[in-house]
């Protein structure tokens, strides 16, 4: 019950926003963050600033004539009225809505804008042994093999993982048995940070669109420190959209968190930003800015990043399904953050 209230209060609320109107108005705001930090450093307003100073000294404190103050509150004037400075307090009043800019520092992107996958970025393979070793499995109970690279594609500034109908053989991993041969009636492909970028907290954010979402096909963005356990899933979307973060407790036990919401929530076909801000604390899991889970953290180990497509029991997929990441980014907190 206390899920049908969150989800009716969810969609009264006006559900996720239009990516096209969140990255206009997020793209309108750092414009005017960018500004409002060139003008914190105008000759103009520092000037403004020094006189302003000086002016709550008295006059005959300060040791100027009477000429000369008269003089330095007339430049104080004229550049309170200055293009810059008023600019700058106009800016200054909204300056809590920047925080969102000021606190977070750039630390690995990938906007795909060349015509192959950046391999110094990322490789097409799992990784294990805490991301030092990389090579090539798929989970032995779903019904894809991964390739090396052959289903993955960069064109027109995206990167497109397809699923493909046709018979393969590879590698898979059984929790239990441990690795053995399989044979498959699909294919996918798998891309990771695993030997390029990985960090502990953060925001890892990317903009990605699902083509094709016939029963059985799954796409995801997810998290992963190179073991089985700990994996966060920023998102995964097959017959249901699952946000999740899974670990093990000193003691063996499993620890997990997991939100799931119907998949008509998301269009086939449409970009969606999906974010996820990790702390100490806490975790949140964001679309296009709207809050969609929090659950207390449970992850305390460098993470790398992954996006992979597969397919689970028996679909029988007509076209190929494919997943597209228009970009990639992740920042740290600042611990200067710019004063508001």
């Amino acid at each position: 019950m206390a899920g049908f209230f969150k989800r009716l209060i969810f969609h009264l609320s006006g559900g996720v926003t239009s990516t096209s109107k969140y990255e206009a108005r997020r793209a309108a705001l750092e414009e005017k963050f960018v500004r409002y930090v060139t003008l914190k450093q105008s000759p103009a307003l520092l000037r403004y600033k020094e006189l302003t100073l000086q002016v709550a000294t008295p006059r005959r404190q300060s040791g100027l004539s009477a000429k000369e103050w008269k003089a330095m509150k007339r430049e104080m004037a004229r550049l309170q009225k200055s293009a810059d400075v008023m600019a700058f307090f106009k800016l200054q009043k909204r300056s809590k809505r920047f925080r969102e800019f000021a606190c977070w520092q750039l630390t690995f992107e990938d906007i795909f804008d060349g015509d192959t996958l950046n391999q110094a970025k990322w490789v097409t393979r799992k990784a294990l042994l805490n991301a030092a070793v990389s090579f090539l499995y798929s989970p032995s109970d779903e019904n894809h093999v991964y390739t090396n690279g052959g289903n993955v594609s960069v064109a027109d500034k995206t990167l497109k993982i397809v699923v493909k109908r046709e018979q393969a053989g590879g590698i898979g991993f059984h929790e239990q048995m441990g690795f053995m041969p399989i044979e498959r009636k699909y294919t996918s492909g798998i891309v990771s940070t695993a030997c390029s970028h990985a960090q502990l907290y953060g925001r890892v954010e990317a903009k990605i669109r699902f083509c094709g979402r016939e029963k059985g096909i799954y796409h995801s963005m997810w998290l992963s420190a190179g073991k089985m356990l700990p994996h966060v899933n920023v998102l995964r979307i097959g017959d249901k959209i699952e946000f999740s973060a899974f670990a093990e407790a000193g003691n063996g036990e499993k620890l997990q968190h997991v939100e799931a919401w119907k998949r008509s929530l998301l269009k086939q076909n449409a970009a969606y930003v999906v974010a996820i801000e990790w702390s100490r604390d806490v975790v949140v899991w964001k679309i296009n800015g709207v809050t969609m889970f929090s659950a207390p953290n449970i992850v305390n180990e460098p993470m790398y990043i992954a996006f992979s497509s597969g397919v689970t029991g028996k679909p029988n997929i007509v076209a190929p399904a494919a997943l597209e990441v228009c970009w990639v980014r992740c920042y740290e907190r600042r611990n200067d953050a710019a004063e508001s």
